[in-house]
């Protein structure tokens, strides 16, 4: 263990050697909360003995769950296989392929990209006799965006006012053209993933009992869905590490609190 934590400070290390439990680990930009998330992985499955596929790592970039794999790699080697790694919208993703049997979609889903989503709201404000300069796409796609991320469908959309009754018009019809395509926007991923084990007992009961550690990185990023996503996933066992920055951070989460690392 000491060649695992030697680089190390004390605080870093009683973050890392932190019992189970809801661990909230608060650090301002630059002072090494990654490289803890890291080592927590990496001492949980090299000391605790913990089998890397009861555990889950999220991060919020693509960048960021390369940098952390290939750190794993070089502390664990082939002890990392099966620890589940990613950013939040691959995490749900692969688990709507698993689950597609219980949801509108099937396995093989595409996910439009950003280009491809404003596309299609263009053209449902053609199909419903819009007009683009009165209602520009791009609006349109962030107030869908920002409704999925409070994890409101088409269906439960409420409009308190007219422009709003526009929104929810061309919610409906994109929501529609997606299913039709078999296609997910990126909001889709967290949104469907939620919801599903939310109504869902025994997919939820299956991967909270999966996984035994939620390790989480830069949490004060998370939104409404996401923070949801990880209270289901946690709901089990109760054991989640989280990171983030203590200056930026709207979320309170019950448990240790190990600051200024």
């Amino acid at each position: 263990m000491s060649d695992l934590l030697a680089n190390l400070n004390s605080q870093q290390q009683a973050a890392v050697k932190a019992p189970d439990g809801q661990i909230l680990v608060l650090a301002g930009p630059g002072s090494g909360k990654t490289r803890v998330l890291t080592q927590r992985a990496a001492f949980l499955i090299l000391e605790r003995g913990v089998d890397p596929q009861r555990i889950l790592a999220v991060t919020f970039t693509n960048k960021a769950a390369r940098e952390m794999q290939q750190r794993l790699q070089h502390l664990l080697g082939s002890k990392l296989n099966g620890l589940w790694l990613g950013t939040f919208h691959a995490i749900c993703a692969r688990i709507l392929r698993r689950e597609a049997d219980a949801l509108p979609f099937t396995r093989d889903f595409v996910i439009m990209d950003a280009d491809d989503q404003e596309n299609l709201i263009k053209l449902s404000l053609k199909e419903l006799n819009l007009d683009d300069k009165l209602y520009p796409p791009a609006s349109l796609h962030a107030a869908i965006s920002n409704a999925k991320n409070n994890l409101t469908q088409a269906k439960d959309f409420v409009a308190g006012s007219y422009r709003e009754e526009i929104t929810r018009r061309v919610f409906e019809r994109y929501e529609q053209k997606l299913r039709a395509s078999n296609a997910l926007d990126f909001d889709d991923l967290l949104l469907y993933a939620v919801h599903l084990l939310q109504e869902n007992e025994s997919v939820r009961e299956k991967y909270a009992r999966r996984f035994l550690h939620v390790l989480v990185d830069e949490f004060q990023d998370t939104n409404l869905a996401q923070y949801e996503l990880l209270q289901l996933l946690a709901s089990y066992y109760q054991n989640i590490f989280v990171v983030g920055d203590e200056d930026q951070s709207i979320y309170r989460w019950r448990g240790a609190d190990y600051r200024n690392i």
